[in-house]
């Protein structure tokens, strides 16, 4: 190896060493000055732990408002004399006085009455509170009301109940329903009873008004209310002329079917008493329905489809054909009238009156000028039905009921029908045939035993009926 190589080789290796003392240098320097500097910053540090803290005295959130009023950054101090200073609570005395327009009824109440109460520290002391507890379960709602806008808190409570029953006994007090004349039987003497004038107020109304006034606070301010006058509809003088009887029917029953007598019975209770003021009409089966069990009535014969059949109500028909002759006997207007559609056992063509659901129904106008009274009831024997008011008629007025046959009408051509319940080869008759008929029902009125006329009162038109026998296809066993 030449004499250059050796030279720069030497050179290099001396500036790698070179290099590394002054690294090692350096952070031997760095070492001590941290070593150094150490006992200085942790004491400064641990001055600023051992420090007394400043304590901050709570102040209300920016959208805080109590009673209305803005306490946004103020102390519960400076939010108490803000208030107190604005704000008269003071609960001597009366807080409202009500009084009809008319000023014959007058009501005077105390806040203890209503319950009204002030509680100025507590609503600041819940304000300067809300939103900031983090621990509270209601903590972020608190915190989202704030975050959404104002956030108001009530300096006054009272008792909503306790306002709404003193407005009810007023309420109580002043209202009275319009009674209408009527008529009490005793004795078999009818006595009339007064009509009565009604009034009422309007409570929801003075309810509203005695609430707002204390959510105003507008105490010892006087609230007037109005009575309503309603007068009854029939007075005294809708029984003017009333005389008695004016018409009556006795309809025949015999024994031995207690439900069909226990529907007699019902139909009966359901009209007996009943008044019909005059011009107002009056609806069998407003009285009668519903036709259940639950109503009184029985499962009992009855007409369906042409046969007669068990159903709930049956024979209740009795009564609204006797109440139909009374009525006729009695002369007053028959709006609604219908008849079956075959002859019934206790009332010949004509004479009858049927009810169905709410399409069927006897119904009479009062046209006498004066009220009518009904009565009925159950003999062992007879429904019987008695028209009370005013006789319109002359004395020597008498009446005669005649039905007319008009004509007949045919039976279709019988049928056949099967029936799986009957032995094969057994026939059964289960409907007999029978002619259709039409009937006229006339009323012939005398006068001290002369005819004077003679009245066409209805068609009825009862509908022929076709045989049907049932043919038996039960196999024997």
């Amino acid at each position: 190896m030449d004499n250059k190589k050796v030279r720069r080789k030497k050179k290099k290796n001396n500036s790698v060493y070179m290099t590394a003392a002054l690294a090692a240098a350096f952070v031997v320097l760095a070492v001590v000055l941290i070593m150094a500097r150490r006992p200085v910053m942790s004491m400064y540090y641990q001055w600023k732990l051992d420090r007394p803290i400043e304590e901050k005295t709570p102040v209300m959130d920016k959208n805080m408002l109590i009673d209305g009023r803005s306490v946004a950054g103020m102390t519960r101090e400076e939010a108490l004399d803000l208030i107190n200073s604005q704000v008269d609570s003071n609960t001597e005395g009366n807080i409202v006085k009500i009084t009809s327009s008319d000023k014959k009824h007058t009501y005077e109440y105390t806040f203890q009455d209503f319950d009204v109460k002030f509680d100025i520290e507590g609503a600041v002391d819940r304000a300067l509170d809300f939103g900031k507890n983090s621990k509270k379960e209601s903590w972020w709602r608190e915190f989202k009301a704030l975050e959404g806008g104002n956030v108001n808190m009530a300096i006054m409570s009272y008792s909503r109940p306790k306002i709404t029953s003193f407005v009810n006994a007023i309420a109580s007090e002043i209202n009275v329903e319009a009674k209408n004349a009527g008529l009490v039987r005793q004795n078999g003497v009818f006595t009339v009873t007064k009509s009565a004038t009604g009034y009422a107020i309007d409570k929801d109304k003075l309810l509203s008004d005695v609430i707002s006034l204390v959510e105003n606070r507008e105490f010892g301010k006087e609230i007037s209310f109005d009575i309503k006058v309603t007068e009854p509809k029939y007075t005294d003088k809708d029984f003017e002329g009333f005389t008695g009887l004016i018409g009556t029917y006795a309809s025949p029953y015999t024994g031995g079917d207690d439900a069909r007598i226990q529907n007699l019975k019902n139909g009966c209770a359901k009209i007996n008493g009943v008044i019909v003021y005059p011009n107002e009409i009056f609806s069998t089966n407003d009285h009668f329905n519903p036709c259940t069990e639950a109503n009184g009535w029985a499962s009992a014969g009855t007409i369906v489809n042409g046969k007669i059949e068990d159903s709930v109500g049956g024979g209740m028909c009795q009564v609204s054909s006797a109440l139909y002759m009374a009525l006729l006997n009695a002369e007053v207007e028959i709006t609604e009238r219908h008849n079956h559609s075959m002859k019934v056992g206790y009332a010949n063509y004509g004479f009858d009156a049927t009810l169905a659901g709410d399409y069927k129904d006897l119904k009479f106008k009062n046209d006498t000028g004066c009220a009518i009274y009904m009565e009925a009831y159950t003999t062992g024997s007879n429904v019987v039905v008695n028209i009370y008011g005013k006789e319109i008629h002359p004395a020597g007025r008498t009446l005669k009921f005649e039905n007319k046959f008009i004509e007949s009408k045919d039976p279709p051509d019988p049928i056949e029908k099967y029936d799986d319940t009957l032995p094969e080869g057994t026939n059964k008759i289960d409907t007999t045939a029978m002619k259709g008929v039409t009937y006229e029902l006339y009323k012939n009125v005398y006068e001290n035993g002369v005819l004077k006329e003679t009245v066409k009162v209805n068609t009825s038109v009862y509908s022929p009926r076709r045989q049907v026998t049932l043919i038996g296809t039960k196999k024997p066993e």
